[in-house]
């Protein structure tokens, strides 16, 4: 069985994407989802490629993306994504996952906001593209009710204020990134940049960040924000083939990160949903590198609905 992507953006809200990230991390944090490790490639070519297999209760499945490399400096190549799901009776569906991986990334970083910093209502936004939207539009579901924009290009940053018009929401359009976080209460960023953007002596006191990472080849934050934040990882493991930890890992400052921990246990997003990390008001990260089980659950979510339209 095949779903059309049309199907998806018509018929689910930014708030089911939030409410099914919601469930695939509280699944993560009781120990109901099961995820193999992710396998990964980067060939002498630049071509990437990433499976990403998972199962939870009656469903199992995974997400295969394939992205080829870019001459364009900052941008990442052209991508392809597809969701694999199989139903315990035997049914097995495919859905190109473009969407649902755009709508559960910025549901899941919006829930950074929920989980850590739930009184936040001006955040800045770094970044302009589709994950961007994804952000802002879980952001305004939360209750956000101002974002400071930031993109290089200022066409972009236009473009994408217009395509916000219509939320309720102050948008105010910055120049640069130490403009767009001054005096913000939490910061989102989902910028595939090569060199950090983000720099612990322009952050302001005790704001949380939620990180779109996961990707070996870009870096958002810099090593002073890695070892002087509280940092929360969605999976550890999973991180650390991410660009900062990758760096930290090479250089030797791995254990200088300041991960949460409870009881000497690295804790994670799944904590996080379940209520179980308490924290001080020094600044946070959430580092999100996309779980599987976000892929799988929100597969589930489109499956159930479209079976039950046919």
């Amino acid at each position: 069985m095949n779903i059309p992507t049309d199907f998806i953006e018509k018929s689910f809200s930014a708030a089911d994407f939030l409410a099914n990230c919601d469930e695939a991390f509280r699944l993560y944090g009781q120990g109901l989802a099961i995820m193999p490790p992710r396998e990964q490639n980067l060939d002498s070519s630049g071509r990437f490629t990433l499976k990403m297999p998972a199962s939870i209760p009656g469903y199992s499945g995974y997400k295969f993306i394939e992205e080829l490399p870019s001459d364009s400096q900052g941008k990442l190549g052209q991508r392809t994504a597809i969701i694999k799901l199989q139903s315990n009776n035997g049914q097995e569906i495919e859905i190109d996952a473009e969407y649902i991986t755009n709508m559960r990334t910025g549901a899941a970083g919006a829930l950074g906001l929920k989980y850590f910093a739930p009184q936040v209502k001006s955040v800045a936004l770094l970044g302009t593209g589709k994950i961007s939207k994804a952000l802002a539009l879980c952001a305004v579901e939360l209750g956000v009710s101002k974002i400071n924009i930031y993109s290089r290009k200022p066409e972009n940053r236009e473009k994408f204020a217009a395509e916000l018009s219509s939320l309720p929401v102050e948008i105010i359009s910055c120049d640069s990134v130490e403009s767009a976080i001054s005096e913000v209460e939490g910061i989102l960023t989902a910028v595939p940049t090569p060199e950090p953007i983000l720099f612990f002596k322009d952050l302001p006191a005790g704001v949380f960040i939620s990180a779109m990472g996961g990707d070996s080849r870009t870096t958002q934050l810099d090593k002073e924000i890695m070892t002087n934040a509280v940092v929360i990882p969605d999976n550890e493991e999973q991180c650390k083939k991410s660009g900062e930890f990758k760096e930290a890992l090479a250089e030797g400052y791995y254990q200088d990160i300041n991960l949460a921990k409870v009881e000497d246990r690295t804790v994670n997003i799944g904590d996080a949903s379940l209520g179980r990390i308490k924290l001080d008001s020094r600044i946070k990260v959430a580092y999100f590198t996309g779980l599987a089980v976000q892929d799988i659950n929100a597969a589930k979510m489109v499956y159930e609905k479209y079976n039950k339209k046919s």
